[in-house]
């Protein structure tokens, strides 16, 4: 079988050539749509043709990145007087809705048409069960897409290969991840071990981890799925044995490797890459401008850091100053303009940015918004504390719950949970957060736990609280602020000034802090709503209940 050679060569390369279903081949090829799968270049044209549209709907780093974190316990959006789903004052006519939808249901036809189209293939039968595993695979990872933003209970239009060009009413929530389980059954069945998987493509150990993912997505709320807990404990616990898979001992070095557009597979499970590769933006994504550390000199790699971080997260990093995660994600530095890419001390925490992704990293920052980012879909870590949350779901206060959670906090030298302390849920999805910040699980993981509304109040009454506090100052300006370092600029070396200058945190009347959990609306703010010009279109469709 050439798969391997082939696709090692040939994946990479084309694989931003085109959003289309299919690449355009040229007319000389003798190649049509009748016969485009008859050839395995012609099936890696459907495979990329699919991947495409991920890269088309994920490069804004809205839908992935911004919308999970923001008006959450995680982060919030700071820009005033826009109408977004980043914000909770959209409708349901909003552009932004049906260009998402759209976009992922173009990749589920790709998807669709290429597992019609290798059925029906004169490929040989590995061949073709090769590539079809990817095709299965793909189209779980979109429907779950769809499923955990748009669908809650009431599901999703849920076309496969007979019914891919109808329009359908929604398939029940329940039944589209009974679909997706079925789908990412035979992709683990087919897909290569990571070791020898392409870059960029998925391997048998990525879906398991979707796999356990899934399932805990059907034993929460609104589902509580018997026996779900005991599936997505047991296919994390396949990958965790895998000994393939391991921690990166950097914690930093794991999105260092996104920004260099590198496929590390021993912790990163799958990501989605992007590139910009003869300048050409529309492959590459807004991940480390939009949704990274903030520097202002577009020399340095422009970062507009339009989500800072919550108040609530920063304190919880400070609160275990040996935790490595806390000075990674939310960075109390930024670059200023004309200072050599040099950094500066961000002086008030209220506006510390999400910092997990940045642009001074990437080989080529020259565009003011678009660069090649990588997007972390599924790491190691995350499967480890998928396996801690269903362990200790199934045996509370389970020693090997804790294990789990401590292997995770040990890699970013946390203080680890000690021998006579009883774990908790409460305790794993508080390790979630820390681990797993800005990568777009946190909204999803708050509506499956029933606690998103709880999370809201209480994250605006802190920031209220300590806005009105007059002693809330920012003790990592005191050690770190530019003015308060003696001679060697070395913080806290010995030879700082006797008096130091201190800085109240205060909330900045350019920046929005407050407007989407003031217009936070429980009974429908857990879910988007069906696109309404999709309901123009397909009759058969209901809007969500509360939208």
């Amino acid at each position: 079988m050439k798969i391997k050679s082939i696709l090692t060569i040939v994946f990479a390369t084309i694989l931003f050539v085109s959003c289309d279903d299919q690449l355009e081949i040229a007319q000389n090829d003798n190649i049509s749509s009748e016969n485009l799968y008859n050839t395995e270049s012609g099936a890696l044209a459907g495979l990329v043709g699919a991947y495409s549209r991920i890269v088309a709907v994920y490069r804004q780093a809205a839908i992935n990145a911004q919308y999970p974190t923001n008006f959450t316990d995680e982060g919030h959006y700071n820009r005033n007087g826009l109408k977004t789903i980043l914000k909770n004052n959209f409708t349901a006519s909003e552009p932004e809705l049906r260009t998402i939808w759209g976009t992922y249901y173009g990749a589920v036809s790709a998807t669709n048409t290429l597992i019609i189209g290798l059925k029906n293939s004169p490929l040989d039968d590995d061949v073709k069960q090769a590539y079809l595993a990817d095709a299965y695979f793909l189209r779980a990872f979109v429907y779950f897409d769809i499923q955990k933003a748009f669908g809650g209970i009431e599901g999703i239009p849920m076309p496969l290969e007979d019914t891919n060009k109808q329009l359908l009413a929604r398939t029940p929530g329940i039944d589209v991840y009974k679909q997706i389980i079925s789908d990412l059954e035979y992709a683990e069945q087919f897909l290569p071990e990571a070791a020898i998987s392409v870059s960029g493509r998925a391997s048998k150990g990525a879906a398991r981890g979707l796999m356990a993912r899934a399932y805990l997505y059907m034993a929460s709320k609104p589902f509580n799925e018997p026996g779900a807990y005991e599936k997505s404990r047991d296919w994390s616990k396949k990958v965790i044995d895998d000994a393939y898979y391991q921690l990166n001992p950097s914690y930093a070095d794991i999105f260092n490797q996104l920004a260099m557009e590198n496929y590390e597979k021993q912790e990163m499970l799958f990501q989605i890459g992007f590139t910009f590769a003869n300048l050409d933006s529309r492959q590459s994504s807004k991940l480390g401008s939009a949704f990274g550390m903030k520097i202002d000199d577009e020399s340095c790699g422009k970062g507009f850091a339009l989500t800072f971080a919550t108040i609530s997260l920063i304190q919880k990093y400070r609160l275990d100053p040996s935790d490595e995660r806390g000075f990674w994600n939310i960075y109390p530095y930024f670059n200023e303009r004309n200072v050599n890419c040099e950094l500066r001390t961000i002086n008030n925490q209220f506006t510390y940015p999400a910092s997990k992704y940045r642009r001074n990293l990437e080989r080529n920052n020259t565009n003011t918004s678009y660069g090649a980012h990588h997007w972390p879909v599924l790491r190691f870590s995350d499967v480890l504390l998928m396996y801690a949350e269903a362990e200790n779901k199934i045996t509370p206060g389970s020693s090997l719950a804790k294990d789990a959670v401590n292997r995770v906090r040990n890699r970013a030298k946390a203080t680890l949970i000690e021998s006579d302390v009883t774990i908790t849920d409460e305790m794993i999805q508080e390790e979630r957060l820390l681990e797993l910040c800005f990568e777009g699980h946190r909204k999803y993981d708050l509506v499956r736990w029933g606690i998103l509304e709880q999370k809201v109040n209480e994250t605006k009454e802190v920031m209220e609280t300590l806005a009105g506090n007059p002693n809330f100052v920012n003790d990592d300006w005191t050690s770190f602020g530019e003015i308060n370092l003696g001679p060697d600029g070395i913080s806290e070396s010995g030879d700082e000034p006797l008096v130091r200058e201190i800085r109240k945190n205060k909330l900045h009347t350019s920046f929005n802090y407050f407007d989407g959990y003031n217009d936070f609306d429980a009974s429908k703010h857990y879910i988007l709503p069906i696109p309404e010009q999709e309901l123009g279109v397909n009759t058969n469709l209901r809007q969500t209940i509360g939208w």
